[in-house]
């Protein structure tokens, strides 16, 4: 039986993440995968992601470089990058089943760095879950065994006896190195039956 439920948020705790760059990218005249690309695909893109995501960039350091990459304005990047996220309510009323299970629960995020824009608003991301783990804060970052084995370690519970969600591939398999049970999640309906059959929430 599992006793332990971590979940990404972007992607995981909203509505798709990638779709929503690829909105942004669209609504500026970039392209659908302009963003993705710079993220991924280029060497400043990648280094920028990874020092704002474990606290050595300011958000706005972060929105700066991006801009530039992108050829964009720096003013309110993220926010107007990341508009079109919602809370997914099918993995929030999960979350809830979970935990009235007696499974406890935590969020795992990669962050964009805390600033005038904060992307875990409204979520109240401390009530809905025992722990939240963001990587600016604890100056860690998927996919770094670390902070898997500190977001188990905040819950109480062992990492052979977790199940780990994110919807980026390859976050996935350090947690399962470390015992965790990892779920790709890559649509609402399969990924929450999924969950349900892990957890025995069916």
């Amino acid at each position: 039986m599992y006793r332990g439920l971590i979940l990404d948020f972007g992607g995981v705790i909203t509505t798709d993440f990638y779709g929503a760059l690829r909105a942004f990218g669209i609504r500026e005249g970039l392209g659908a995968g302009a963003v993705e690309h710079v993220l991924r695909e280029t060497e400043e893109g990648r280094a920028a992601l990874a020092a704002v995501e474990d606290g050595q960039l300011s958000q706005h350091e972060y929105e700066t470089i991006l801009a530039r990459l992108l050829g964009v304005d720096a003013d309110g990047l993220l926010g107007r990058a990341l508009a079109d996220l919602r809370p997914c309510q099918p993995v929030l009323d999960l979350v809830a089943r979970a935990r009235n299970a007696g499974i406890a629960t935590a969020v795992l995020s990669n962050s964009w760095g805390t600033g005038v824009y904060d992307p875990y608003a409204g979520y109240d991301l401390e009530g809905r879950f025992d722990a939240v783990v963001i990587s600016d804060q604890v100056r860690l970052r998927k996919p770094g065994e670390q902070i898997y084995q500190l977001t188990a370690d905040k819950l109480g519970v062992p990492p052979s006896a977790c199940v780990f969600v994110d919807d980026t591939a390859h976050n996935l398999p350090p947690a399962e190195r470390l015992g965790m049970v990892g779920v790709l999640f890559s649509d609402v309906d399969s990924g929450i039956a999924r969950l349900e059959e892990l957890l025995r929430l069916g």
